[in-house]
């Protein structure tokens, strides 16, 4: 992590001009929306002449804003800035609105890359059960499932609903696939039986891939929402907290993670689920 470190002290300058002054902060954001002059950022922010025009000064000494034709334009210098540092911010409130997610959770299912980019559940939804209503995440997934039209889902868990759900949603031509570990897999083939487990996987919009080894994460994404859940630091599946969005950046972040897994997955054929039986009978 030392790199981190290093990192850090080469940009904290740039991080403390950035968030030091929220002034600097509103005008940037502000210019983010296109070019403005200086009495429409007053009214756009109700900022007074003699703070907009302190601050323009050092956000152009840094290059971050330049003036275009009597306008104020956001040069693409501070628009990488302001940008890093909205992601910067986002994921600050991402581990804030969500600590019960993120505190004695098992997130080593998350990759690096993605976990950069963790910021954009900052306005997701933890649906959380409880005494009162312990099935309260299940009913919501499955009320989010009926509106879906694509399903790409990573597990180590089942449901005894989960095959009569996915049966339904085949029959109405909704593509699923899916990427299981190899005791999900023999699940289903104790539940459904050999004849039926291949009717499935002769079942146009349904894959079915396997995982090779344990998953300590399970989530679906489908075209209009995501959910997202973990498993506890002492190896149990949390079924109590479920992240949720409907929100495109974290529907795609959620896709960049199922494709992840995807790649790490193989198709599931006849030789594979003789495999499976045979290894774990």
């Amino acid at each position: 992590m030392k790199h981190l470190f290093d990192l850090y002290g080469n940009v904290q300058e740039d991080l403390k001009f950035m968030v030091k002054s929220n002034i600097r902060l509103q005008i940037m954001l502000c210019l983010a929306d296109g070019p403005k002059t200086s009495k429409e950022i007053k009214n756009y922010h109700g900022l007074s002449f003699p703070a907009i025009f302190s601050n323009m000064k050092r956000l152009m000494e840094e290059d971050l804003v330049q003036k275009v034709d009597g306008t104020f334009v956001l040069s693409s210098f501070g628009r990488i800035k302001l940008y890093s540092i909205f992601d910067f911010y986002s994921a600050i409130k991402v581990s804030n609105n969500f600590p019960d997610l993120f505190l004695n959770h098992d997130i080593g299912g998350v990759p690096d890359f993605l976990m950069e980019e963790i910021g954009v559940f900052f306005d997701s939804n933890m649906v959380e059960s409880s005494r009162a209503d312990i099935y309260k995440i299940h009913n919501n997934f499955k009320i989010l499932l009926k509106d879906s039209n694509e399903i790409f889902g990573v597990s180590p868990i089942s449901h005894p609903d989960y095959m009569d759900i996915f049966q339904d949603l085949l029959s109405n031509d909704v593509k699923a696939c899916l990427v299981l570990t190899d005791d999900i897999i023999k699940k289903t083939l104790d539940t459904v039986g050999f004849k039926n487990m291949m009717g499935l996987m002769e079942n146009k919009n349904l894959k079915i891939r396997r995982y090779p080894g344990d998953l300590n994460i399970a989530f679906t994404v489908t075209n209009n929402f995501m959910s997202l859940g973990f498993f506890g630091d002492d190896g149990v599946y949390d079924q109590s907290k479920d992240l949720i969005s409907k929100k495109w950046a974290a529907i795609e972040w959620t896709k960049k993670l199922f494709d992840y897994y995807y790649q790490k997955s193989e198709e599931v054929e006849i030789d594979i689920l003789v495999q499976i039986m045979a290894s774990q009978s």
